[in-house]
């Protein structure tokens, strides 16, 4: 019977000295951060240049906006965007430039980014 106690002793000890020497499992792979979307132009640069510049304002919102709208299509996404057809490209622009500049904490931001979510908020399609 002593036999059996100093073997069963020892074959618990053997286990617990081989799971000590075992490697650690790895670590569970971390979830990919956010992609980082490349800026160009942020939303301040893009309300210096409105201030400056109306054209240049108006042909890179407006240009962002159909952006958009294209890119929802060719991805066969809803539009997320409805801007009425008596709207103008300025009021598009106005509206564009107030939403900017009423959320300076965005300014760092990509500003096409902040021209799809000033879109949404002022033109948004309500389904």
């Amino acid at each position: 019977m002593r036999r059996i106690a100093i073997f069963a002793g020892s074959a618990l000890l053997l286990t617990t000295v081989a799971a000590a020497q075992r490697p650690a499992p790895a670590p569970a792979p971390a979830r990919p951060a956010a992609p980082t979307i490349p800026t160009r132009v942020t939303a301040k640069m893009l309300s210096d240049l409105c201030a400056q510049d109306r054209g240049a304002c108006l042909g890179y919102i407006i240009g962002s906006t159909d952006s958009w709208a294209s890119a929802l299509v060719a991805a066969g996404r809803p539009q997320v965007v409805c801007i009425p057809g008596n709207v103008s490209n300025d009021q598009i622009t106005q509206a564009t430039v107030r939403y900017i500049r009423a959320r300076p904490e965005e300014a760092g931001l990509n500003a096409a980014v902040v021209i799809f979510a000033a879109l949404k908020a002022t033109f948004p399609c309500g389904y």
